[in-house]
């Protein structure tokens, strides 16, 4: 967000509205042109370029894991209670992602806020997947443990998604190349 002021200077002509929103956008018939999706850049019908790979890390309280059994695997994680994004996709797709052959239940809270998410887990009431800007106050309190240090796919990324003809647009084409630029820049500025 901080950055759309130098995309918007340069292209006064390009109008941008942005809306937030945790439902999934239908780009078929929903008026909105793009999107940001977290996933692993398959959507049937879709186009889609990746941005960037923020890593994930499993957190639990440490009276959680002292009542359960020992982590060393990603299988070890779903032996717990786990709490999941609102789209309850990110434990699924992390095991697609590390080609775990195991199914995931949904079953669960779910939270459409990182910071719920992240004070769940302090609570003790499952293991989550959150990025460590979330969480690094919490681990560096002691309050959260990361029980099992994984290496992350970048596959499992951010994307920035629409159709084939949208992705045709001239302002669109613009607006993706901008943000291309800007996530390949990253942590740059």
């Amino acid at each position: 967000m901080p950055r759309l002021g130098s995309f918007t200077a340069v292209h006064t002509d390009v109008a941008i509205s942005i809306e937030t929103d945790t439902r999934i956008i239908d780009l078929a018939t929903d008026p909105v042109d793009l999107v940001i999706r977290h996933g692993l850049g398959r959507w049937d019908g879709l186009a889609s370029h990746w941005l960037m790979a923020p890593e994930l890390v499993v957190v639990a309280s440490p009276k959680l894991l002292a009542k359960g059994p020992p982590i060393a695997t990603l299988r070890d994680c779903l032996r717990y209670p786990l709490l999941h994004d609102i789209q309850r996709r990110d434990w699924s797709l992390l095991c697609e992602a590390l080609r775990t052959k195991t199914t995931v239940t949904d079953t669960g809270p779910a939270y459409a806020d990182d910071h719920l998410l992240v004070r769940a887990a302090v609570a003790g009431q499952g293991l989550a997947l959150v990025s460590t800007v979330y969480a690094n106050s919490e681990i560096e309190a002691g309050r959260l443990i990361v029980p099992l240090d994984i290496s992350w796919p970048t596959k499992f990324a951010y994307y920035l998604v629409g159709t084939p003809k949208t992705f045709r647009r001239a302002a669109v084409k613009q607006f993706k190349d901008w943000i291309l630029s800007e996530a390949k820049s990253g942590d740059e500025r």
